[in-house]
């Protein structure tokens, strides 16, 4: 493993350990990291005698969701286009995908914050368990933004959708918990112990057993909606960028940096 790796890959009885190498950007989620975790998760399936897949963050965070200092090409004023915004997506999304379809569990061991994105990739997974550390949500919908990948829904259900989408609250580990966002929430020096020992349970089902049980489940979501929804979300959230609150937040980055923005975004209130 090296330091510039975006994603430290190790293989530990059974189970693929995918750690996103970001710590001083919050593992924010840039286009080469998602490229590159995407790639690790395939890998990993392919990998003899792996049964499980389990992604964490190095540092204090899992990820504190997209990466807000890309924006590829822009209008005046920093706004992203809607063709840079479409493309983004089509980069992006393949990464649920994967996950989605992968043929062995994945297990989200929340470390730390995991926000926008962040959370996405958290919910995508097939389990997910948290530090008492972890925090939870979407503030990007205070500047306009909207989830490019609506899982929220179908994990914890659409009242408490609602209610996290509609104001952008960050909810701690134990509210997680409560609401089924988390599978459950440990102690943060017993979380990856925790994360192992559940890929050591799975390992004493058959492998062919768990492989057509996730493709089943995952048969039940779809029914529900859940290909439209993400595909249609992404796109919405690359219009959003186009509202005023939208452009506005572009326009503030450009000028004054992230930092500014993100202060505007949680302070202002928007019509």
């Amino acid at each position: 493993m090296t330091d510039d790796r975006l994603v430290e890959c190790e293989t530990v009885d059974g189970a693929a350990i995918l750690r996103l190498n970001r710590p001083e950007k919050k593992n924010a989620l840039s286009e080469a990291l998602v490229v590159e975790l995407a790639d690790a998760v395939e890998a990993a399936e392919e990998a003899d005698g792996v049964r499980a897949v389990v992604i964490t963050g190095n540092g204090d965070a899992f990820s504190s969701g997209y990466d807000l200092s890309e924006s590829g090409g822009t209008n005046d004023g920093g706004v992203p286009t809607v063709e840079d915004g479409i493309a983004r997506q089509q980069r992006v999304l393949p990464l649920f995908t994967t996950i989605h379809e992968l043929t062995v569990p994945v297990i989200a061991a929340v470390n730390g914050a995991a926000l926008a994105g962040g959370s996405d990739l958290a919910l995508t997974c097939d389990i997910t368990i948290g530090s008492d550390r972890a925090t939870f949500g979407y503030p990007g919908v205070r500047m306009g933004g909207l989830p490019l990948s609506l899982i929220y829904p179908f994990v914890i259900g659409i009242k408490h959708a609602r209610e996290l989408l509609y104001t952008g609250k960050t909810i701690d580990a134990e509210e997680a918990e409560r609401i089924g966002m988390v599978n459950r929430t440990v102690p943060h020096d017993e979380l990856m112990d925790e994360a192992l020992s559940e890929v050591e349970a799975i390992k004493k089902t058959p492998g062919a057993t768990v492989q057509i049980t996730k493709h089943m489940l995952n048969d039940v979501v779809e029914m529900q909606g859940y290909r439209p929804a993400v595909r249609n979300s992404g796109y919405l959230a690359t219009l959003s960028h186009q509202t005023v609150p939208g452009r506005k937040f572009f326009e503030i980055r450009e000028e004054d940096g992230v930092g500014a923005a993100i202060k505007w975004m949680n302070e202002t209130e928007k019509r």
